[in-house]
């Protein structure tokens, strides 16, 4: 029965922040229905992060809350490093779609930067992508752990990421490779912090870095050429996602091969800290 907690915590959540919201209804009868969902998914998260304090002591038994979903305050200088090794690794990885792209010749034009963008690019980090992260790599991942050990746990919060994001928009023919690669990525960065020895901060580089400089690139700094097969940007011709194409799905599983052989070496935190048996440590 430990999972009924786990499964049933944003049942409660969302609809009380749903709830919340719509005074905001009241005071602002011009607000959008979408402006109020983006209040009331805000006001979920606030909701989470104030019971986060008193589920580490009842559910998780600890004291160091933070510490525990991988957010060290304390030690700033190694939690920076963690964070540009992962942005920096983000980089390398767009590169190389960019690289084989502008080879092939399917790339017209690169425009600079309008501030506004970077500023939202910025934005995307600090709030979306963090609070992702919190949630998905560091509370979810460690019931997870706690429930089904390393390796199924990581399965589980991977596809419970993936299908976090499910879009209702695309065929398909599209959801199904955009879900697969949210599913490879949920392994990536849940290897990511295992190989940082718990922390979270090389996991809001990566994803933050990957998730920015796409924007960055989707709105406006680069134009693509209308020859460009749609399934290496893909997933679908009205979706310009890598995350669903077939270069960056096979980007992913190079990336989840070489993970593999580090965390062989170094990455055992996760497991080790709810007391994981032995053999589900290595995935």
């Amino acid at each position: 029965m430990q999972w009924i907690p786990t499964f049933t915590l944003f049942l409660f959540l969302y609809p009380a922040g749903w709830f919340i919201s719509q005074f905001f209804s009241f005071f602002y009868r011009d607000i959008t229905s979408n402006n109020l969902s983006i209040i009331g998914t805000i006001i979920t998260f606030i909701l989470f992060l104030s019971l986060l304090p008193s589920w580490g002591k009842i559910r998780w038994k600890t004291d160091h809350l933070w510490i525990s979903i991988g957010l060290d305050f304390k030690n700033k200088f190694a939690s920076l490093k963690l964070f540009l090794s992962g942005f920096i690794f983000s980089v390398f990885l767009i590169m190389i779609l960019f690289l084989f792209l502008l080879l092939c010749g399917w790339i017209d034009r690169i425009d600079y930067i309008k501030f506004d963008q970077l500023i939202n690019a910025i934005l995307l980090i600090v709030g979306i992508v963090f609070a992702e992260e919190i949630i998905f790599r560091g509370w979810l991942m460690k019931e997870m752990v706690l429930l089904y050990g390393f390796r199924r746990g990581m399965i589980f919060q991977s596809i419970i990421f993936s299908f976090a994001h499910y879009r209702s928009d695309i065929g398909l023919l599209a959801l199904i490779p955009f879900l697969s690669g949210l599913f490879l990525f949920g392994i990536v960065l849940t290897l990511r912090r295992t190989i940082d020895s718990g922390s979270l901060w090389g996991c809001v580089g990566l994803h933050g870095g990957l998730v920015s400089i796409w924007y960055l690139i989707d709105s406006g700094m680069v134009s693509f050429s209308i020859d460009t097969p749609y399934f290496l940007i893909g997933p679908s011709k009205n979706m310009v996602n890598p995350i669903g194409s077939v270069i960056g799905i096979i980007i992913l599983l190079i990336t989840i091969f070489f993970q593999r052989r580090l965390f062989s070496r170094t990455g055992r935190f996760l497991a080790s800290t709810v007391n994981a048996s032995s053999n589900e440590e290595t995935p």
